[in-house]
């Protein structure tokens, strides 16, 4: 697989409003309007690629990672020029895909933790050269 870059990293938390307002003011940037995935997440990110997510239910499968784990980095993803390719080979190395999803532009998949040293990884694949316009669509 061939990785262009590290694209982001991901910091669970429990409040999304909060969490943006003092990332925003802490590191100067602007967060895209937040958004909700089919994994039962909410989410926002900068053009950087500083991704914020909370739990949108109280009983999903976020939710009980964030009860197990409580807030902080949980995941890294890093851009691809293949996703099939990418995904052929964490899968050929035994890793366990999670889930693969579409949001805007961007493309990606998520690897089990537990066959990656207790860190989630994922891949993403999109044409757009800013993270925040691949997953706006803009």
């Amino acid at each position: 697989m061939k990785i262009e870059r590290l694209d982001f990293i991901t910091i669970f938390v429990e409040d999304l409003d909060k969490a943006t307002q003092f990332f925003s003011d802490l590191f100067g940037t602007e967060f895209i309007p937040p958004y909700t995935t089919t994994m039962d997440t909410e989410e926002t990110l900068d053009a950087r690629g500083f991704n914020l997510v909370s739990p949108s239910t109280a009983d999903g499968p976020s939710a009980k990672v964030m009860l197990k784990k409580g807030e902080g980095l949980i995941s890294a993803g890093f851009k691809v020029t293949d996703l099939d390719e990418a995904i052929a080979d964490f899968e050929k190395r035994g890793v366990r895909l999670l889930y693969r999803e579409k949001i805007g532009h961007a493309e990606y998949a998520a690897f089990h933790p537990k066959d990656t040293f207790g860190a989630m990884l994922m891949v993403v694949a999109y044409p757009d050269k800013d993270i925040a316009a691949a997953y706006t669509g803009k």
